[in-house]
């Protein structure tokens, strides 16, 4: 009988322990790292093309997360996508800041669906996508993101939250995105929504555990984010950009990419390859399909750099001899 007891006992935490906020410490950070693979039920994660925006769902044993929705215009892409995987409810949905490219989409998915639980990083705006957004969440389970709150998924796979602070440390609202590390048995994945440097320094100030697998690279692969000293600590394999194709804003910046390729990471972008799936068991990662990794462009890229370098240096030349030649 004395053995029965502890065994009920493990059962009902481990069922307590399903969905529940537990806080964060650097020995929970480590707590499934070490979890034989072949206890652990396969993850997906997709990186939604969007366009210039971030939508990222992650499945797995009977949850769903779905962060970040796009712009609003893809709305009805995002929503598209889940009824073509059959599914019906979100479990977590985590809107990483209230910027339209990040929550617009978000809003057909609370029009349409159910979720059970939706994050946010209590930084409000004024605009109408953030009003209708915040409309429906309240009344889907609403929760402030902190720093160190620590989610336990499934007995293999849990999710913490690196950023932002409570109360909030910035007052621009990339700098307070909502940053997650994804735990699911040996393998871990880092989305980092928009923060930027400011925001990495104060993750590597507090002495977070980043090292991941996988990088969703801050702010669409903007110059503003992914700094060396960051990059040295979440040291992925893998890199992500979400970007829409030949955006506004230059996304993601040469230099950004190229540290990353500087480093051996492979990088993938949805400006290039439309959506990139990727699934674990807990010990290897398979990149389905067969996506295009960036350097094969980059490459392409820096070539049409350095012609066109090149034919200004002549041009210039040619200016110089000229005015030489008048005087």
């Amino acid at each position: 009988m004395s053995r029965v007891v502890p065994a009920i006992f493990l059962v009902i935490l481990v069922l307590f322990t399903q969905f529940v906020q537990f806080p964060f410490s650097n020995s929970a950070s480590n707590l499934f790292q070490t979890v034989s693979a072949s206890t652990v039920d396969t993850v997906t994660v997709y990186f939604l093309d969007v366009g210039q925006g971030d939508s990222i769902f992650i499945e797995m044993e009977n949850i769903t997360i779905l962060i970040d929705g796009g712009p609003r215009s893809a709305g009805s892409t995002v929503l598209s996508f889940l009824s073509s995987i059959n599914v019906t409810q979100i479990d977590f949905m985590i809107a990483t800041h209230p910027d339209e490219d990040h929550i617009g989409g978000l809003v057909s998915v609370l029009e349409s669906m159910t979720v059970d639980v939706v994050l946010y990083n209590g930084q409000n705006r004024t605009t109408q996508v953030f009003e209708n957004f915040t409309d429906l969440a309240v009344q889907r389970n609403l929760t402030l993101a902190e720093r160190y709150q620590f989610y336990f998924l499934t007995t293999t796979s849990n999710f913490t939250i690196l950023n932002p602070v409570q109360p909030l440390e910035f007052g621009e609202t990339n700098l307070n995105s909502i940053v997650i590390r994804l735990q699911v048995g040996n393998v871990s994945f880092l989305f980092a929504g928009d923060a930027e440097i400011a925001s990495e320094q104060s993750m590597l100030n507090a002495g977070l555990h980043l090292k991941s697998d996988v990088l969703k690279v801050g702010h669409h692969g903007s110059s503003t984010s992914t700094s060396p000293a960051f990059l040295d600590a979440v040291n992925p394999s893998i890199a992500v950009i979400s970007a829409g194709v030949n955006n506004r804003y230059g996304h993601p910046d040469n230099e950004t990419v190229q540290r990353l390729l500087n480093k051996g990471v492979a990088v993938y972008g949805t400006y290039i390859s439309g959506t990139i799936v990727f699934s674990t068991d807990g010990n290897m990662i398979t990149v389905q399909g067969n996506p295009k990794e960036i350097p094969e462009i980059s490459s392409i890229v820096m070539l049409t750099i350095m012609l066109s370098m090149l034919t200004m240096s002549v041009v210039l030349k040619k200016r110089k001899s000229l005015a030489t030649s008048t005087i």
